[in-house]
């Protein structure tokens, strides 16, 4: 037992001898009276550094001066010179409720070290040197303003609303950049400020239609704030509301949501990033708070940036002293300063001006000691280093973190993706990208399922890859989205997504500059152009005649009179012709008559061959003759090559249907007028752009009344249906394609320009983008969004005649030339009628001569002409073989010595009595000796024939 009593003991007086050994270091704060929480975090985090280490050379020793608002500037330097008399090393606070500086002051005329941990006004350039030993751990308000400025424009926002408390002495200095930015948009940053008594609805009615809020407000205002500015949709789904104010995690606005159903706005705060691994001691005690003079404690842990900063506060200081006193152990002992002493002139506490010299040049670059991160200050205390975490204050998740080098980094995107949004997907009507059923009304289709086209499927594709709900939202007004040039307001679309109405916007948008100053657009999902839509009439069928179109009815009918005249005239001038006079029989020199071998059949051969260009084996030997014949040439050449000329050009004019192939042709002209859609992009590509052409077409289009322009692509596609040629509308190739293959009468003029692209437009900063675009460059490599094109556009097409390009050497089809193959039939037909005509006549006389009934007769010929190999006939007729055998030879010499009909020779003056009345002529010794043999041989072929 007395072992017992004599360890303890041993034990006791080593911890009195420890005590005696450890320095007693006295650090003095001001804390108001409703800052209790604020003096017992104080007072937890002394103990805390104090027992830390079991061999600490040194302790602290906390005297604390309690305040009053009512406390003027003397107080506050009375209690100040109190706790310097006390020997303090150290002087934190007081908090920003202070309205002067005093204790600033007398810190830097003694030598101690003051240490503030709450937002303090700027210091002008004449106040720097009576703060030399004051440090502020509070951010820097000049890079706290950058930081709210940098964030700003990473959420995209071009317009806003400046919304802050103008009793709030320090918001100018907090928002300076945000504000600046109002200097350089005045018509798009507005700026309302506000007093805590006054009514906050009078202030919200004034920006009803802002979508975009800046608000910087103390935490305890807040809420009212949000629950007033409800009565004037500020609070729903596409609204957004960045918060400035570093402490509004204090005020729970999970209540908010979950008390108010229509509470749906984004809200974005920023506060002071903490270190991830926060001290075990920080949480083992709770907290006081006090409300209405009534003092309660609560053992759930909440911490403010004031505690934080407290904290840190404390940390920095024992860290410089244990530096200091690792350095300087003999000096490093408790101050005796005097006020009074310092007022007079005398010298400052040298160590104390050491001491704020070490904790300026600290680093505190993610210090294990510090809750906030980076701590670091310039040369007149300022703390220079920071970072921001950009949160959603509902859900306490972060989403970004901001740092003094401008530089944002995204966090937590998976935790976000959980967070389920019904996206609003803004559109118009207008095929083939949206519409609706024909049937949605008979099915009592609802929601999603009552549209078709080629985007809801992309978007159905889409949401299918990245994993989100959209519901489709038509524009009121079916604009794409155009700025008033008064206003600046946009419609449309772009409107719907600038006003966050909808997250995305999807149809045949193309993408613009002036539209990329207002939203974001994805990666394009289709390449498009601009193309000139024009009328083309309805394929026609080609007449029979069509060969006959090079040349005009009145010409073929005096061509056929030319013919017939020529042939006559030739026929006259040939038997006026002394040399076209020949003998008939040129055994026979003194023939009693000559013979003309110009008549009408042959005549009309010669003159029907000149202009077929082909040849005959009569040709005129009189100069008269000739000459006629060669004038008939040359008019037969001139009009054989006008016709051929012609021909390929006439029966190919549906490929030729006007002179206007491109843009440039037609500006260059004024009888066709033609238009696009007003404050579309083709509208704005022609007026924005420098080229000569573009712009004579947009000033030519300006001129024209009534104006060319049109509120959409379907009345455009029906005024160049209507106008049936005599108006032109430029439109995207996509949809030019589209309504081309559905009409026969539409058809596309010249090659595309103006190189486009349709993307899907969401708001700046949103971080759906990159999603979205990834999805849309998946489906283009699997092909899906070829598929998508060909499933809509060759949906319902028409079975157009196909229009041949106009470039290409034209081919003549039967269609044109059937004319000719039917001319051909029909002389081939006459041709053979004339012949079975002739057939038939010779079958009866062969039937009459030889006895035979018509049918025996015309079965034997009709087998020899069906014989085509053999070609060689006996003769039958005129003189039968059977009439031979009966006719004496007396008689057979009688008809040899008859002259045939075809044989009678004409003599010029007598007419064809007197030449009945002429005796036969007789023949020469050569000519009848001829005859004679000629007699024998006819003898030997009815011999062999008899055999």
């Amino acid at each position: 037992m007395w072992q017992g009593i004599a360890i303890i003991c041993c034990m006791w007086s080593a911890f009195l001898v420890h005590k005696s050994l450890q320095q007693q270091i006295n650090i003095g704060a001001f804390f108001y009276d409703n800052e209790l929480e604020l003096e017992k975090e104080f007072m937890d985090v002394v103990t805390a550094i104090n027992g830390l280490e079991s061999e600490a050379t040194f302790a602290f020793t906390p005297l604390i001066k309690r305040l009053k608002p009512e406390d003027n500037s003397v107080i506050l330097q009375e209690h100040a010179c109190d706790l310097i008399d006390n020997g303090v090393a150290v002087i934190f606070g007081p908090s920003s409720k202070a309205a002067s500086d005093i204790v600033a002051l007398v810190c830097n005329n003694t030598g101690i070290p003051h240490i503030e941990f709450d937002v303090a006004d700027e210091e002008h350039l004449e106040e720097k040197p009576n703060h030399q030993m004051t440090l502020n751990l509070y951010p820097s308000q000049l890079i706290l303003s950058k930081a709210y400025a940098d964030i700003v424009q990473n959420l995209g926002w071009r317009k806003f609303t400046v919304v802050y408390d103008s009793e709030d002495t320090k918001a100018t200095a907090r928002l300076q950049d945000i504000l600046q930015m109002r200097e350089l948009h005045n018509d798009m940053v507005r700026v309302r400020k506000f007093k805590r008594d006054d009514d906050f609805r009078v202030m919200w009615k004034s920006i009803k239609d802002e979508r975009r809020i800046v608000l910087d407000c103390s935490p305890d205002l807040l809420v009212d704030l949000l629950n007033t500015s409800s009565e004037f949709n500020l609070t729903k789904q596409f609204n957004n509301i960045l918060l400035t104010n570093l402490e509004t995690y204090n005020d729970n606005l999970q209540d908010l949501t979950a008390d108010n159903e229509t509470f749906a706005v984004n809200i974005t705060a920023t506060r002071l990033l903490l270190n991830p691994d926060p001290q075990a001691y920080l949480h083992q005690y709770g907290y006081v708070t006090q409300q209405d003079n009534v003092v309660f404690e609560s053992n759930e842990p909440s911490r403010t940036l004031l505690h934080d900063l407290l904290h840190d506060g404390l940390q920095l200081f024992a860290q410089a002293w244990r530096n200091a006193t690792y350095f300087y152990p003999d000096r490093m002992s408790v101050p005796r300063m005097n006020c009074d002493f310092a007022a007079t002139g005398g010298r400052t506490w040298q160590m104390g001006r050491y001491l704020t010299h070490l904790m300026k040049g600290t680093s505190g670059m993610n210090g294990t000691n510090f809750r906030t991160s980076n701590l670091q200050f310039d040369e007149d205390g300022q703390r220079i280093n920071f970072n921001i975490e950009i949160y959603d204050p509902a859900d306490n998740i972060g989403t970004a973190i901001w740092d003094t080098r401008g530089q944002i980094t995204h966090l937590n995107s998976k935790a976000k993706v959980h967070k389920k949004i019904v996206y609003r997907v803004a559109t118009r009507i207008g095929l083939p990208y949206f519409d609706y059923k024909k049937d949605a009304v008979e099915l009592n289709l609802t929601g999603n399922d009552m549209y078709e086209g080629y985007a809801v499927d992309l978007i159905d594709a889409i949401a299918q890859e990245v994993g989100f709900d959209y519901v489709f939202v038509p524009v009121a007004d079916q604009e794409y989205g155009k700025q008033d040039k008064i206003t600046k307001q946009w419609n449309g679309i772009i409107g719907e997504i600038i006003n966050n109405d909808a997250h995305m916007g999807i149809c045949d948008l193309t993408i613009t500059q002036a539209r990329r100053t207002a939203v974001d657009f994805t990666v394009p999902f289709m390449q498009l152009g601009v193309s000139i839509l024009a009328f083309k009439s309805s394929h026609k069928v080609k007449e029979l005649d069509a060969f006959l179109a090079p040349f005009g009815g009145e010409v073929w009918l005096w061509i056929l009179i030319a013919v017939f005249a020529m042939s006559f005239l030739k026929v006259i001038i040939a038997r006026i012709a002394k040399a076209e006079w020949d003998n008939p029989h040129p055994c026979n020199r003194d023939p009693d008559a000559l013979e003309n071998l110009w008549h009408l059949h042959n005549t009309f051969w010669l003159t029907v061959a000149s202009i077929m260009t082909a040849g005959c084996d009569i040709l005129p030997k009189s100069p008269q003759v000739r000459l006629s014949e060669a004038t008939w040439w040359i008019f037969a050449i001139i009009i054989a090559n006008s016709y051929t000329a012609n021909l390929a050009a006439f029966l190919t004019s549906s490929k030729m249907e006007g002179s206007v192939t491109s843009l440039k042709d037609l500006s260059g002209q004024t009888k066709i007028k033609f238009g696009t859609i007003n404050g579309g992009s083709t509208y704005n590509l022609l007026s924005e752009s420098n080229e000569t052409v573009y712009r004579l077409a947009f000033n030519l289009m300006n001129r024209d009344d009534p104006s060319p322009y049109t509120k959409n692509n379907d009345e455009g596609v029906e005024r160049v249906t209507s106008s049936a040629g005599e108006y032109m509308f430029l439109m995207e190739t996509t949809t030019l394609e589209y309504h081309r293959v559905r009409n026969c009468n539409l058809r596309s003029v010249g090659e595309k320009f103006g190189e486009k692209h349709y993307a899907i437009a969401v708001p700046f900063g949103a971080e759906y983008r990159s999603n979205l675009s990834v999805a849309i460059l998946r489906l283009s490599e699997r092909g899906e969004l070829y598929n998508l094109k060909q499933k809509w556009w060759n949906r319902n097409s028409s079975n157009c005649f196909e229009e041949p390009d106009p470039n290409a050497t034209p081919d003549l089809n039967f269609e044109q030339l059937r004319g000719i193959f039917y001319t051909l039939y029909v002389g081939i037909l006459i041709a053979f009628i004339i012949g079975i005509v002739e057939f038939l006549l010779y079958v009866q006389q062969v039937a009459l001569e030889e006895h035979l009934t018509f049918k025996l007769a015309f079965i034997r010929e009709i087998k020899f002409v069906l014989r085509i190999w053999n070609n060689k006939k006996p003769i039958t007729s005129p003189t039968p073989v059977s009439s031979l055998r009966t006719t004496p030879l007396r008689s057979l010499e009688k008809s040899m010595e008859r002259t045939p009909k075809s044989a009678r020779r004409i003599v010029l003056g007598r007419s064809s009595e007197e030449m009945r009345e002429l005796p036969p002529p007789r023949a020469s010794p050569s000519c009848s000796s001829s005859v004679e043999r000629e007699g024998e041989r006819e003898g030997e072929r009815e011999e062999e024939a008899r055999v």
